[in-house]
């Protein structure tokens, strides 16, 4: 048997291989090139954020980046002209769909949010979060589901398919404000346990704690929570509010936040729930006020085994605080230890990805 025959046919073949792949990635690049990359609605979403971000970045693009409330909007053609990526129909798979978009930019606390819109008509259009759930969700004037109310979107009943995934964990909508921002409370349980406040109190001559929400030790634990809990990219997606601390006498029948508007702290990420909001959430005719048993009634707050704090402190004395343990609802002094199960805000621009809400297909934003 020879040997070198044999090497120099296998040397043939190996050769031949090596061409014909080469020739396979040349022909697959140069037909990228020319009919583009194609992409899915939500990819391509992604292709204008970074381009916007790129053109941004690029000195010659001379552009002023927003201050305050300030937004700048970069059209696709602007990216496409500044070649930053390609025109919208080499990304497109269905030949017979047009699509245009934008880019918008605002500034979140110290850094800045790309927001990118697509439309391409009846095949796809981009929505924000709240936008889908306003279009998709049917509202309500009785039973189980999202009702309008004062302005606002507000989940009530036993079942309502108002689930979220976040930041790893799941949270549950409250409300879609007037602004379009949406309010969440966390579902997922934690170990995260703290006093209201523990200081002393001079009307009670002990260390019952002070319900001045502005000054207690719970929105300390808070600020902790949130840094620990959102990453830098996520917390971007957290909107700055304004949160409702006024105080409530038991006997108080209102449940529009009246009450708890009167008082507000202003600039911040992260609360605890008003106990009105709990109140409102059962569609039991008998919750009228604050310890009444029927408030477990058709509640999906009411769910929760372990006692937790609200944000609201009782009028009565300048000690206690509501705390929602299972369907009841009570006044407690604010030194004792609860669980927390805080609230935050989506901005009104985080767009929606999938899901239905249910809590085996939660919503997903970006």
């Amino acid at each position: 048997m020879d040997l070198s025959n044999i090497n120099k046919k296998m040397l043939k073949y190996i050769i031949i291989i090596v061409v014909v792949f080469v020739a396979f990635l040349v022909i697959l690049g140069v037909v990228k090139l020319v009919i583009g990359t194609k992409l899915s609605y939500q990819k391509i979403e992604d292709k204008m954020k970074s381009a916007a971000m790129s053109y941004i970045k690029d000195d010659k693009a001379d552009v002023a980046l927003p201050e305050g409330d300030e937004i700048l909007t970069i059209s696709v053609d602007d990216l496409v002209s500044n070649k930053k990526m390609k025109d919208l129909s080499k990304y497109i798979k269905d030949d017979d769909v047009s699509c245009s978009g934008n880019v918008v930019v605002r500034k979140q606390d110290d850094d800045y949010m790309y927001i990118p819109y697509l439309d391409c008509g009846e095949a796809y259009t981009t929505q924000t979060l709240s936008d889908y759930i306003v279009n998709n969700v049917e509202q309500v004037n009785a039973g189980d589901g999202l009702y309008f109310m004062n302005n606002e979107y507000v989940y009530r009943g036993e079942y309502v398919d108002n689930y979220v995934k976040f930041a790893n964990q799941v949270w549950r909508i409250v409300k879609i404000d007037a602004n379009g921002n949406i309010k969440l409370l966390q579902d997922t349980a934690t170990k995260n346990k703290n006093s209201w406040d523990n200081r002393y109190n001079v009307d009670f001559k002990s260390t019952v704690g002070i319900n001045d929400y502005s000054l207690s030790r719970v929105i300390l634990k808070l600020e902790e929570i949130y840094n620990s809990t959102f990453n830098v990219d996520e917390q971007k997606l957290i909107a700055t509010k304004n949160l409702c601390v006024g105080k409530r006498y038991k006997g108080d029948t209102s449940k529009d936040s009246s009450t708890e508007c009167a008082e507000i702290i202003e600039n911040q990420k992260i609360g605890l729930l008003q106990i009105n909001e709990f109140l409102l959430a059962s569609i039991d005719e008998n919750c009228k006020v604050i310890g009444d048993g029927a408030c477990q009634n058709y509640n999906y707050l009411a769910k929760y085994p372990n006692a937790w704090w609200t944000i609201t402190a009782n009028a009565a004395n300048t000690a206690e605080v509501y705390q929602i343990k299972g369907g009841s609802s009570r006044e407690v002094n604010a030194n004792k230890v609860l669980n927390l199960k805080p609230i935050i805000y989506l901005n009104n621009d985080v767009i929606y990805s999938s899901g239905d809400g249910t809590v085996d297909n939660p919503y997903i934003f970006k």
